[in-house]
């Protein structure tokens, strides 16, 4: 047997099991939307973006979720990321992952929401070509979340300004 063939096989065998990421397509704006507010340290990672939560006593401490009529027709691609332990920090990271995601896209905001200890996914990010104003929100089933709009001040393809 050639090395070609060799690898030919070897690559139709592992090709079925490798992850390939779902992605949307990339929406292209001249205009992103954003807003003001300052960078948050969260777990020892910078997220570049603004915290978004709904108006205070809308769920009385429930978990919350964009609407998904809203986020269906905002949505510019999704990624999953892996939770470590403890879930602070690692959520924590997830988040600070999902924003550089979102720069990619040059979103306006995006929405993190962990799984739970028994899901293979870990989170969930999904990037939004708006803003998530406090009436976007809907009730949700996860605990733990993190909303986030772009703050004008700051480059959405920049690591550092």
């Amino acid at each position: 047997m050639g090395v070609s063939t060799f690898v030919a096989i070897m690559a139709f065998l592992l090709a079925p099991t490798l992850a390939i990421p779902q992605q949307s397509s990339v929406a292209t704006s001249s205009k992103t939307a954003c807003t003001t507010g300052t960078r948050i340290v969260t777990a020892g990672y910078t997220i570049n973006f603004a915290k978004a939560t709904p108006t205070v006593d809308s769920f009385n401490g429930k978990a919350y979720q964009p609407d998904p009529t809203w986020a269906s027709k905002h949505v510019m691609g999704t990624d999953t990321y892996g939770v470590g332990l403890p879930v602070e920090s690692g959520f924590a990271y997830a988040q600070f992952k999902c924003q550089y995601k979102c720069n990619s896209y040059r979103g306006s905001s995006f929405f993190v929401n962990y799984e739970g200890p028994a899901s293979r996914i870990g989170s969930h990010c999904a990037c939004y070509d708006d803003l998530l104003d406090p009436d976007t929100f809907v009730q949700g089933n996860q605990t733990v979340v993190g909303a986030w709009n772009s703050i004008c001040d700051f480059c959405w393809t920049c690591q550092d300004e």
